[in-house]
């Protein structure tokens, strides 16, 4: 009796219970590896991500870059910290070295939290930088510098509103990937939310950050899979405009004519540009030598920040120039890589605001540098003096280590 009971049991597990037969299918989805399970009569594929390592390409390029950017910043800012603060040549090396110090711990510990997170706040995330923006812009509460009121309190809120359109459009797109497909649906919420953030950055004003938010935005909705026609009516209404005002206002065409020759208005509008072509071409193959350019001194307008790329081309040549153009490409590379092997459409498109932020404002800073595009306060990220931005920088760096936690097995396998 015994013995048929035990046999009785041993059939049931090898037949019918599922609490048997599902043990190989679940090892094998913890694993991360696709498990056939049965149903309706056939093999159903069903794949489960696993957190797993994060991608050690975007930490060690960011690392490399964060590195080389301070000793750049060391040596285009000596000249002007002794200058201006009282013989400190070490004042601006000195407080980047502690906020880029606080950004690696921030990048660390943000990535330990899950992307969905961002998702499951938008709406705080959104109200807030959006309620700083208005803030910056009243007088007295804003900080005026150098033309423009742009921080409050020693901080930059432009730079949180550019990870707000991030994290909204990327939620919108994931909640309704077809909103994107119509006119109607491009304008509202996306075109709205540009709108809010295009006005309240104009009261600055600060053009390149308005430049940098649409961007991201057009982006993140490309990649989402708005209809490429939509750019023809937008590229006419563009050109139409800047055509119009070209030939109504004077001083469109004196910007215009400055920027295709900065070097006919060298002691006012063209000076910048002027100086910093004189340092990237002074700097030829190899450069002078680290610590040894000239144009840093007094001569190259803020060498600490937006034109710290001319001081290195100076110092360190087109070998130093293109070193650092292929670290950059090559972290833009591995952060679409996460973008397109993401679990989910959220965090798809989190990783590509993310990374086209990166790529967009790189690509400004070079061609205001090297004269392609006219001169706007674009910063160069990881190297440009500047607390907000850097730290903002490594937090959405974090975000990214994040997303990359959880890429598929197969595209993370491929190389």
């Amino acid at each position: 009796m015994a013995t048929t009971t035990r046999q009785a049991r041993t059939v049931r597990r090898m037949t019918a219970g599922p609490r048997y037969a599902d043990r190989p299918a679940m090892r094998a989805e913890e694993r991360g590896e696709a498990a056939l399970q049965p149903s309706d009569g056939r093999l159903r594929e069903r794949t489960r991500v696993r957190a797993h390592t994060w991608d050690a390409g975007i930490f060690f390029s960011v690392m490399l870059l964060l590195a080389i950017g301070l000793v750049a910043l060391f040596s285009a800012s000596y000249s002007t910290g002794y200058y201006n603060f009282k013989g400190d040549s070490l004042h601006f090396v000195t407080r980047q070295g502690m906020v880029a110090a606080a950004g690696v711990v921030a990048m660390i510990v943000i990535s330990k939290f899950s992307y969905k997170l961002y998702a499951r706040f938008y709406k705080p995330f959104l109200a807030v930088s959006v309620v700083l923006l208005i803030l910056v812009a009243i007088p007295g509460i804003g900080t005026w510098y150098n033309g423009a009121r742009r921080w409050l309190f020693g901080f930059q809120p432009s730079e949180l509103a550019k990870l707000a359109v991030i994290v909204c459009f990327a939620y919108w797109i994931a909640r309704d990937a077809q909103s994107v497909r119509s006119f109607k649906g491009l304008l509202r919420p996306y075109g709205f939310l540009l709108a809010v953030y295009v006005v309240l950055l104009a009261l600055e004003p600060h053009t390149s950050a308005m430049m940098i938010v649409c961007g991201i935005g057009v982006c993140i909705l490309v990649a989402g899979g708005m209809r490429l026609w939509y750019f023809v009516p937008i590229g006419v209404v563009g050109a139409g405009t800047l055509t119009a005002f070209y030939f109504m206002f004077s001083h469109v065409r004196d910007r215009f004519a400055v920027w295709l020759d900065p070097f006919s208005d060298m002691t006012d509008k063209g000076f910048q540009g002027a100086m910093s072509q004189i340092a990237i071409g002074s700097g030829g193959f190899f450069g002078f030598g680290l610590g040894q350019g000239r144009q840093k001194h007094l001569y190259l307008p803020e060498p600490q920040n937006d034109f710290i790329f001319a001081s290195w081309c100076e110092e360190m040549g087109f070998i130093g120039a293109l070193l650092v153009i292929l670290l950059f490409a090559y972290l833009i590379y591995r952060g679409f890589r996460v973008a397109r092997a993401a679990p989910d459409k959220f965090s798809a498109m989190l990783a590509t605001g993310i990374t086209a932020k990166l790529a967009i404002q790189t690509l400004m800073n070079l061609f205001v540098v090297t004269g392609i595009i006219p001169v706007t306060g674009a910063a160069l990220p990881f190297f440009s003096y500047g607390g907000t931005a850097l730290l903002m920088q490594l937090g959405e760096m974090g975000i990214l280590l994040n997303i990359s936690r959880y890429m598929r097995i197969d595209a993370r396998n491929e190389e």
